[in-house]
């Protein structure tokens, strides 16, 4: 195992020698002499000052526009040098060796191919090489730094690398994968992702986040096509209008995205930000040319302070009303505002300019992040809905269940409001017709029967008068207070029995104000008390006659009480039809009865009902 060890690392230091080895032989060149001449080829006068490289056209000559040559003085005698790359050069780059063209890569007339993010790379012929003294001429062209928008897209020359064709190979193919394919499958994902959230819009257009996201990330895919498409066919200050215009657009999407995610949308706000991006190329077209640099600059600042301003805004809100997805969101948009500020600080010469485009590379990945957490606030809210919608199912059923049960209640109602009605009418056809003739008889055989004495026809029309008038208490009568029954109790009984010669005892309990007797505990206790007092008046031969109601909270007690015959023991087997009414009574109403000896030497009949009967349906009679 130590043996291993050793030998792996051995390796590991052979290899890494080599490797020294090989990357010693690139020659890197860091100055440069420059022409200003526009030729055909190569001029023979540089300047004898040599230039640092990389070299900004906007510090050496701010407004300078058209052709210029750098020229690199090498010796090829104890080195590889079979080719060449520049990692920087804003435009097109032809590339000379000892007065002979080795790479043309484009026009270098108006308009200018942009190539600022592209590698240059070309062969270097055997041939054309000398031991000492080869010289390599490098012929760039360029907009005044006026005439475009961003610092980055003005023209200079990077340091130049001279090495095997291998090695420099291999460093271009990752220069080249890193600016360029990088920044292709960026725009191709995040355009991808632009429509996955317009597609979720058009699923959920209440959340209009979806929307204005989307647009931002196409936005931003179409303003990153410059990166990786070299030949626009526009003159070079209109296509730096172009990219300028688009910019407010994505600024706008994105500040509204801002506002309607966290809830907080401003029509004044959406309004002044469609007009900005209207004005913006306007004011550009009208100003032309000579001011593409500073107005793009008043742009990108005026865009960014607004972008930042928002970003706070929506982090104080989100911190207010959002607190569980501040952190996620919020570090997201930190991370942005941070390149939104370097890209200011460049803008602005206040930073060097970075051999990429900061904010085109960087700001995806936020872009990318957000839409991770868009989409995971959209597959949450569908599962909430889905779980809802289970939810909306069952308490669905619950209410038909009880949408079922009120009905068959609500036809039982209509059922019991039927018979009532019937029973209305049927009172009333008793108390307007049998009434009405019963009072007749009364009225027409009154004064007979005051002469002949005894038990007249009037008599008996009002017996049947008070009975019929008991009915259609039964049928129409509801709910009414204790003391107003007991009322009328005693003043049927004891105008009954002091009518017929004798003594009347009467006895309540006192009850509370709030108790209540339904209809039907009325009529059939009315009855059983009438019937009581009548079993008295024809069979007892009485001198004296006691009625006792008793209440004990759930049931009541009727006593009738007389110190006549009573009941003797061969009698009790067969009562009449009184007594038997009673018994029927008392049971219909769930109560209890009994028949015996009283305190006063005589019968007595006693009944106990419940008060809950009221309940319970009333049959008719």
């Amino acid at each position: 195992m130590f043996l291993k060890s050793w030998i792996v690392a051995l390796f590991w230091l052979v290899f890494s020698a080599w490797a020294c080895a090989q990357t010693n032989t690139v020659q890197r060149f860091e100055q440069a002499q420059i022409s200003w001449q526009a030729s055909a080829s190569p001029p023979n006068l540089y300047e004898a000052e040599l230039t640092p490289l990389p070299s900004d056209w906007g510090r050496l000559r701010p407004e300078y526009a058209g052709q210029a040559w750098y020229r690199i003085r090498f010796d090829a005698a104890h080195s590889d040098v079979s080719a060449v790359l520049i990692e920087r050069a804003c435009t097109h780059a032809h590339i000379w060796l000892n007065g002979s063209l080795v790479k043309r890569s484009g026009s270098l007339h108006d308009p200018i191919s942009r190539h600022c993010y592209f590698p240059h790379w070309a062969n270097l012929p055997v041939q054309l090489l000398k031991p000492q003294g080869n010289v390599l001429d490098i012929q760039l062209a360029g907009y005044a730094f006026s005439q475009v928008a961003a610092r980055q897209r003005h023209a200079g020359l990077s340091p130049v690398l001279l090495g095997s064709e291998q090695q420099l190979r291999s460093e271009y193919e990752r220069l080249y994968f890193w600016n360029i394919t990088v920044a292709q499958i960026i725009g191709v994902s995040i355009t991808f992702f632009g429509l996955v959230l317009l597609m979720l819009f058009a699923v959920r257009r209440q959340d209009r986040y979806f929307l204005y996201f989307g647009l931002t990330l196409i936005g931003w895919a179409l303003i990153g096509i410059r990166l990786y498409w070299q030949e626009i066919p526009l003159p070079g200050w209109m296509t730096e209008i172009l990219i300028t215009s688009l910019f407010p657009i994505v600024v706008a999407c994105a500040i509204q995205f801002l506002l309607h995610y966290v809830s907080r949308p401003q029509v004044w706000v959406a309004r002044a930000l469609w007009v900005q991006a209207i004005t913006v190329p306007l004011v550009m077209l009208l100003m032309g040319s000579s001011w593409i640099f500073r107005l793009g600059s008043a742009v990108f600042t005026l865009l960014a302070v607004q972008f930042l301003l928002a970003l706070l805004y929506a982090g104080w809100q989100a911190w207010r009303h959002m607190r569980t997805d501040f952190w996620v969101m919020g570090s997201a948009l930190a991370m942005a505002s941070v390149m939104v500020v370097a890209e200011i600080a460049i803008q602005n010469a206040w930073l060097p300019l970075p051999n990429i485009h900061l904010i085109h590379f960087g700001l995806p990945w936020v872009f990318l992040a957000i839409t991770v957490r868009l989409v995971q606030q959209f597959a949450q809210s569908l599962n909430r809905s889905e779980r809802l919608a289970v939810e909306l199912e069952q308490r669905v059923a619950q209410k038909t269940q009880e949408i079922t049960a009120n009905y068959e209640q609500i036809s039982h109602l209509r059922a019991n409001e039927a018979a009532l009605q019937e029973r209305h009418r049927i009172a009333a056809d008793l108390h307007d017709d049998l009434g009405a003739k019963l009072l007749s008889i009364i009225h027409t055989d009154g004064a007979a029967a005051q002469k002949a004495g005894g038990l007249s026809a009037a008599s008996m029309a009002r017996q049947a008068l008070d009975e019929m008038r008991l009915s259609v208490r039964g049928l129409t009568a509801q709910v009414a207070p204790a003391w107003q029954v007991l009322a009328d109790w005693r003043a049927e009984a004891i105008e009954r029995l002091q009518t017929a010669g004798l003594q009347a005892d009467w006895y309540a309990d006192e009850f509370a104000q709030q108790l209540h007797l339904g209809a039907r505990i009325q009529v059939q206790l009315t009855r059983i008390l009438r019937e009581s007092i009548s079993n008295v008046l024809r069979h007892a031969d009485a001198k004296q006659c006691a009625v006792s109601i008793r209440f004990d909270g759930s049931c009541i007690d009727i006593c009738v009480e007389d110190d006549g015959r009573g009941l003797p023991e061969a009698d009790n087997n067969r009562r009449g039809h009184g007594l038997i009414n009673i018994e029927r009574r008392a049971r219909l109403l769930g109560g209890s009865h009994a028949f015996g000896q009283s305190r006063l030497g005589g019968a007595s009949v006693c009944v106990r009902v419940p008060l809950g009967i009221d309940s319970q349906p009333m049959p008719l009679e």
